[in-house]
């Protein structure tokens, strides 16, 4: 659990953006989500078609961040950057300081 909010980072969850420039359109998205949600310890993807950006949130003991980007290119396009992305406050607790601020 994230000791700032309680959410569920337990430290081995990581969040990492890559950035897939080829995508156009809502079959992009699916082809690339489809690839990425069948590898072991991934638990959510999210696609932005506007900026080009993948948000993977994944378990880095039963995958790498290699993989993730290796199972996208499988399908056609180009992962051309890897990013850290920004840790969001999930829980409850977290939920409850953004209340009070």
């Amino acid at each position: 659990m994230c000791k700032e909010c309680g959410c569920e980072s337990s430290g081995h969850i990581h969040q990492q953006v890559l950035k897939v420039p080829g995508m156009m359109c809502s079959n992009c998205e699916n082809t690339v989500k489809t690839a990425v949600l069948g590898l072991a310890g991934v638990n959510s993807v999210d696609v932005d078609l506007t900026s080009k950006d993948v948000k993977v949130s994944f378990d880095a003991h039963q995958v790498t961040i290699d993989a993730i980007a290796a199972a996208i290119d499988a399908t056609g396009f180009e992962v051309t950057e890897i990013n850290k992305a920004e840790h969001t406050h999930g829980g409850i607790v977290g939920k409850l300081k953004g209340l009070f601020k």
